[in-house]
């Protein structure tokens, strides 16, 4: 988390806030931004995209002033108030975490939201790699700033986390540049999408589906002038082979012309794409058996009753929160770690291929090619080529320069591509993905995702990336309270509709055991205390026993004479005394119902 300051201010007016001039970067023999003319408006929500090593984090960190460009210059809105959030941010380690971030209200609930308790006493030093991100993260949209720098916010954040990210991020008023592997994140939040490719940048206002169309249709545009190029150089070409006589001073220009074609024909069309063409072994009907697996560290419970029987098209995901247990599956079901309870037994045909979350150790001094070179010389790809380390480096981005570098002179992100092309250069048929767009860009996980789709071999993929896993997942295992999984077919959608239906359904029975609950305590209540009647209603109700008691009698000797004279009277008497009953029937009635309200009142 740093606030950046020290770059030139000028009085731009308008929604522009940050112009870059002619802005180059060098670093030893590598120009990440060579000529840079790009500015950002108060308005822009600006996703920065490019492979690994291409200058993303240098592009964000000469904006926010952190690093100064060695050309050119970065013109700031006078009174700019800018946040940058770094990859690896650096703090007191004896800090408290509220105390780094400023101690305000909105910064320690921001503190909560991200899974970090504000007042449980734990030190910065103490805190895990993750866990100080998040409180960097926490700070910088506590400050609020008018331009807020995001590199990489989503590592290392549970995907509910990201969700909630996502809405803040979304919501705010001032303007954003970030830097992101999720394809969600980044397809929901950006308003416009900068590029960056060979020192230079590409940019488009819109969403980031808007960008990558086009982007084809510039690659297209590019395709098809290269071959116009290629066409008028070839006759050019042509025209120079017929000899002397058709080079003479008078058609200098059509040498020129020629010599200018052949050398633009040659130049490299902007379309940098990683290939990913390796074969799998052939593998069995058994990859993994684990039957009630367990583990625990220091007496605490990891994974409880693992029972997993992996297919060989296996395409699962594992999920949980951060701390769960997912890497600890992982490497249950690998072999890397042996269950305390229970077993775990792997096929004999099984060649296991992990990628995971640590960097791989490679002995320093080791060059690029060297290092590929010690898995595989050469390489059968899919469709039968064989090729060396140098071609297998080319496919994945490595120019020749790149490959003869030490492996400790690479970025983050080019050491963990390369690390990619270690593992499956070694043709692995069960691969193990922990945390794979944690520092891979977008353009190389769209390229692994179309390999995994037609890969024959098993794949278990432990990630929070939302995309990733709807993208390349049949099924997902989430990691429950205590340790156990809880199987989800689908990916992480499907897996999100099944966790809402199931927390409405969680609600909807706490709702009816309230009810029922409020019901069973009404039912057990004593009788309602007597209600005291006032003096005219109590005389009332006195009497209304006796005139009770004489209203039966009189009905009662009316229906009697009824039955013994209904022949000898006279159709007047009978009418008479029929219309007499009805009327005391009548009276009974409401003497009755005027009783019970009286009786009730009085708690009878």
């Amino acid at each position: 988390m740093r606030t950046a300051l020290g770059c030139q201010d000028g009085g731009m007016a308008g929604p522009n806030i940050v112009s870059l001039e002619n802005v180059v970067k060098v670093y030893a023999e590598k120009r990440p931004l060579d000529g840079i003319n790009v500015g950002l408006d108060a308005y822009d929500r600006a996703g920065v995209i490019g492979i690994n090593g291409s200058g993303k984090s240098t592009l964000l960190k000469v904006i926010a002033g952190i690093e100064q460009p060695d050309e050119g210059r970065v013109v700031h809105r006078k009174g700019l108030r800018v946040q940058y959030l770094d990859q690896e941010p650096a703090f007191d380690p004896d800090a408290l975490p509220l105390e780094v971030i400023g101690g305000s209200l909105r910064a320690e609930g921001l503190l909560d939201r991200l899974g970090i308790a504000p007042d449980d006493g734990r030190r910065m030093g103490e805190l895990s790699g993750g866990q100080r991100r998040r409180v960097a993260l926490a700070g910088v949209l506590a400050a609020d700033p008018d331009l807020l720098i995001l590199d990489e916010p989503t590592n290392h954040l549970d995907p509910d986390v990201i969700e909630w990210l996502e809405g803040e991020l979304t919501r705010r008023s001032g303007a954003l540049l970030f830097v992101t592997h999720d394809r969600y994140v980044l397809s929901n939040v950006a308003n416009r999408i900068i590029e960056v490719v060979d020192g230079r940048v590409h940019t488009n206002h819109g969403s980031y589906d808007e960008y990558l169309e086009a982007r084809a249709t510039r690659v297209e545009q590019a395709h098809a002038q290269a071959r116009r190029r290629a066409n008028l150089a070839r006759i050019e070409l042509d025209w120079l082979r017929r000899g002397p006589k058709a080079r003479t001073s008078k058609a200098k220009h059509r040498v020129d012309k020629a010599t200018a074609l052949v050398e633009a024909s040659k130049e490299r069309i902007d379309e940098s794409k990683l290939a990913i063409e390796f074969p799998s072994r052939r593998i069995g009907s058994t990859v993994v058996n684990a039957h009630n697996a367990g583990k625990s560290f220091n007496g605490q419970t990891v994974l409880s009753g693992v029972d997993m029987k992996v297919d060989p098209r296996a395409r699962w995901g594992i999920v949980g929160p951060n701390g769960a247990g997912k890497s600890t599956l992982l490497k249950l079901l690998t072999g890397r770690l042996e269950p305390d309870t229970g077993s775990v037994r792997m096929g004999e045909t099984v060649h296991v291929g992990w990628y995971g979350q640590e960097v791989q150790p490679i002995k320093p001094g080791t060059r690029v090619i060297d290092a590929v070179k010690a898995v595989a010389e050469e390489t059968n790809l899919i469709d039968g080529m064989r090729v060396g380390a140098g071609d297998l480096l080319e496919r994945f981005l490595f120019t020749k320069a790149a490959q003869r570098a030490f492996v400790e002179e690479l970025s983050g992100g080019e050491r963990r591509r390369l690390e990619l092309l270690l593992v499956l250069a070694d043709a692995p048929n069960f691969l193990i993905l922990d945390e794979p767009t944690n520092d891979l860009d977008l353009d190389t996980l769209a390229v692994l995702t179309d390999y995994l789709d037609a890969w024959p071999g098993a794949l278990l993929v432990a990630s929070h990336d939302r995309y990733f896993l709807d993208r390349v997942c049949s099924d997902l295992y989430a990691i429950e309270p205590g340790g156990f999984l809880q199987h989800q077919p689908g990916g992480w959608t499907a897996w999100r509709e099944a966790q809402g239906e199931a927390e409405r359904a969680r609600k909807r029975m706490a709702k009816d055991a309230n009810n029922l609950a409020l019901a069973q305590v009404k039912a057990k209540e004593s009788p309602k205390p007597k209600t005291k009647l006032g003096f005219n209603e109590q005389r009332e109700y006195q009497e209304l026993g006796p005139r009770m008691d004489a209203l039966s009698a009189q009905i009662t000797e009316l229906e009697t004479r009824l039955a013994t004279q209904a022949v000898s009277a006279s159709h007047t008497d009978l009418a008479a005394w029929g219309e007499q009953l009805t009327q005391l029937r009548g009276e009974l009635d409401d003497a009755e119902m005027r009783w019970l309200e009286l009786a009730e009142l009085a708690g009878e």
